[in-house]
């Protein structure tokens, strides 16, 4: 099952928006869930689960959002904790490795 997230980012309209989207299976519910989070980026977020009765109307969910985002220009990138950064200064715990 995909886990996606997107961003639309122009500077110069002041756009800095995600968009992730999962139709992981989680075990606390019956049927079938899928979970967007959206909003600006490094700002607060919105929260939507909706729960589909079976497998086929969960993708279909899925899918057309999916078409949604690449009809308003979003791009599918790695999530801000994976992505490398640059110059980052490493933080040492505990007693020095030698």
């Amino acid at each position: 099952m995909p886990l996606i997230y997107l961003e639309k980012v122009a500077p110069e309209k002041n756009v800095k928006r995600f968009y992730f989207i999962s139709d992981e299976y989680q075990t606390t519910f019956v049927r079938y869930p899928v979970t967007i989070i959206f909003g600006r980026i490094s700002e607060r977020a919105t929260f939507v689960t909706k729960v589909f009765p079976t497998e086929a109307r969960a993708r279909r969910y899925f899918n057309r959002q999916m078409r949604i985002r690449q009809r308003y220009r979003y791009a599918v990138v790695k999530p801000p904790y994976l992505r490398e950064k640059k110059n980052e200064k490493l933080i040492q715990l505990g007693l020095p490795l030698y």
